[in-house]
């Protein structure tokens, strides 16, 4: 996967729900142990996730999960009349932290 494509993936995880987002991050800690996509705060470096045949297909899957939770968020948007706040502050919290995170480690 290219700088760019990580870069775009990056931003692209930053618009998920948070119930995406948690999904997303689940699919990264299927074949990552060590990552604990549940914590309260979670740091995704992407590049580190290239560093095997393994990893890299989890980037793949993780790239096309993505592109089609915000086509589904895309398609669902004009039916709740625009409005895609979240009731739980604490979901919201989590997900900008972890937008946060991710943005830095695209940045890298």
């Amino acid at each position: 996967m290219s700088t760019e494509e990580k870069r775009k993936l990056g931003a692209a995880l930053t618009r998920l729900s948070p119930e995406d987002l948690t999904k997303a991050l689940e699919i990264v800690a299927q074949n990552n142990p060590g990552f604990q996509a549940t914590a309260e705060e979670v740091d995704l470096d992407i590049d580190a996730q290239e560093q095997t045949v393994q990893a890299e297909s989890t980037l793949w899957r993780l790239k096309f999960y993505v592109e089609d939770a915000l086509e589904v968020q895309g398609k669902s948007a004009p039916s709740t009349g625009g409005n895609n706040i979240t009731s739980n502050n604490n979901n919201n919290k989590r997900e900008r932290e972890i937008c946060d995170a991710i943005a830095k480690s695209a940045k890298k």
